[in-house]
């Protein structure tokens, strides 16, 4: 009876920083993306509740190779072709969808481009990764679809990514779910290295930043 109870209450703290890490970030107005370290501090005591760490999470220093590197580099171009070729021009020819204007606060300034890449590493690579592939959908995995297929754990997760974009348009959030399904696989592919998507999704962002800053997003056909 304890053990259920134990296990019950575990599954409920763990549903709980879920809910906690999708959506504080946007309820709470911290400034300068500044609710990532709230975040991490949850994670941190989530995990030592548990005898983890961030190691745990896919961390590990031996997994930081230069083969992981490689992959991490190549899969972001690889990504970057799929939307910028497939996915935006697919989008614009079935639907009427407005230009995206998010970011374009960066364009002509060469300060405001480098200032957003280093933010892309450390809040879309860093943080994002641990947070949604490391944490999340570990928990997915290992907790509440412990018995069913890996894919199901991917596909939850990866509408908890999409739905984290709430701020882009509907066509943000879908290209977020699909980056989540990237990512996630990804991850799975290659024994939960968390190095190589945290890798792959920063050096996205940089690359789509340079896009947005060129003008040249979804405009390459």
């Amino acid at each position: 009876m304890d053990k259920m109870k134990n296990n019950a209450l575990n599954k409920l703290t763990d549903a709980g920083g879920i809910v906690f890490l999708v959506l504080f970030p946007h309820l709470v107005p911290l400034p300068l993306y500044s609710y990532s370290i709230v975040c991490l501090l949850m994670i941190w005591f989530l995990l030592r509740k548990k005898g983890r760490t961030f190691r745990d999470l896919g961390l590990a220093k031996r997994s930081f190779t230069r083969k992981a590197i490689l992959i991490g580099i190549i899969s972001a171009v690889v990504w970057v072709g799929f939307m910028q070729f497939v996915y935006i021009p697919l989008i614009k020819n079935l639907f009427v969808v407005p230009d995206y204007t998010e970011y374009n606060f960066i364009r002509g300034s060469m300060q405001r481009l480098i200032m957003y890449i280093s933010m892309a590493w450390l809040v879309g690579g860093f943080y994002e990764e641990i947070v949604f592939r490391g944490f999340i959908q570990s928990i997915f995995e290992k907790t509440f679809f412990k018995n069913s297929s890996i894919a199901l754990s991917i596909t939850a997760t990866s509408l908890l990514f999409g739905l984290y974009h709430w701020q882009q348009d509907i066509y943000g959030i879908i290209a977020a779910t699909l980056g989540g399904f990237f990512w996630g696989f990804l991850f799975k592919n290659f024994d939960n290295n968390l190095w190589i998507v945290i890798l792959s999704h920063a050096v996205f962002d940089s690359i789509t930043l340079v896009l947005i800053y060129t003008g040249t997003l979804g405009n390459l056909l």
